[in-house]
């Protein structure tokens, strides 16, 4: 995840102070820069600390304060202010050391799992309490670091259509149409709408594809909910191609819809496996994109 902070443990470019309060991006009045800046070299010349350590906020506008922290969100580390559901998944990703992919996204998970350990290192100062939104940035994070960015927002609120790339129903003026799923794959002859869940489907999850193409995608850790010929069939009519979960709950449910000699339920409209591991998501949303969900 792009962060502008210049001692971020994962910046890959050179970068400044100077060069932040400069950015077009931060769009900071010329009368603030200086004390701005001045802060920032002052209190700001290290990385994100363990523990975190709050520092006096650079004087800004709100407005500013709130930009410079999108750009930079290491900051949440060193300003006492709530995160954003994308400084989470920043801070999931400094911990693991690594961007965040599907081949450790349930890792990141873990690590930002408010009641488990082994928790952040380094983290925010406070906690976020938005776990529906972290889930739907952790899966954009997914999409990212496999060449589908997340489409960047024009002026009027809408998304810029850049192909390959996701949209995010839940900004902008897209999060009128929320109700119907949390992220948008654009492919033929409908775009898939992946609904997001965290560790339980319930009825949330069955109720969320209907009529749609629908994707599910969760960190699902009770597969007894999936197994029974039932729960398959209602899934498959109620629009869904595809639901991800953990490598783990995966086994499991496969293991025991085997054993019942369920499998041909475990089929989806176009002939391929309804239930699928997290590891392999980005590369079947790779095979789909701009093309056709008949590939899925």
């Amino acid at each position: 995840m792009r962060c502008l902070h210049p001692y971020c443990p994962r910046n890959q470019q050179a970068s400044t102070w100077q060069a932040v309060i400069n950015s077009p991006e931060l769009k900071l009045q010329a009368q603030y820069r200086a004390g701005a800046l001045a802060c920032l070299n002052t209190y700001y010349a290290a990385a994100p600390s363990m523990p975190a350590t709050s520092r006096p906020a650079p004087p800004m506008p709100a407005a500013a304060l709130a930009r410079l922290l999108r750009l930079c969100p290491c900051l949440f580390n060193q300003i006492d202010v709530a995160p954003t559901p994308r400084a989470v998944v920043h801070f999931c990703e400094l911990t693991l050391g690594q961007e965040i992919t599907a081949a450790n996204v349930h890792a990141a998970f873990m690590v930002q799992h408010p009641n488990l350990p082994p928790g952040f290192n380094p983290g925010p100062i406070k906690s976020c309490g938005s776990g529906g939104a972290i889930m739907e940035m952790l899966c954009s994070e997914v999409l990212t670091s496999t060449g589908i960015p997340a489409m960047s927002p024009e002026t009027r609120g809408w998304p810029q259509w850049e192909m390959p790339g996701h949209v995010l129903l839940n900004e902008g003026k897209m999060s009128s149409l929320q109700a119907l799923g949390d992220i948008l794959i654009p492919c033929a002859p409908t775009n898939l709408i992946i609904s997001v869940k965290s560790e339980v489907a319930r009825e949330r999850l069955l109720y969320s594809a209907n009529s749609i193409e629908g994707i599910g995608f969760g960190f699902f850790k009770e597969p007894e909910e999936f197994w029974t010929s039932s729960r398959m069939s209602l899934y498959k009519r109620m629009g869904f191609t595809a639901i991800y979960m953990p490598d783990g709950t995966h086994q499991a449910v496969m293991d025991h819809v085997l054993a019942a000699g369920e499998e041909r339920h475990a089929i989806n409209i176009n002939g391929t496996e309804l239930y699928r591991p997290l590891s392999v998501f980005a590369t079947d949303m790779l095979r789909v994109i701009g093309r056709s969900s008949a590939l899925l």
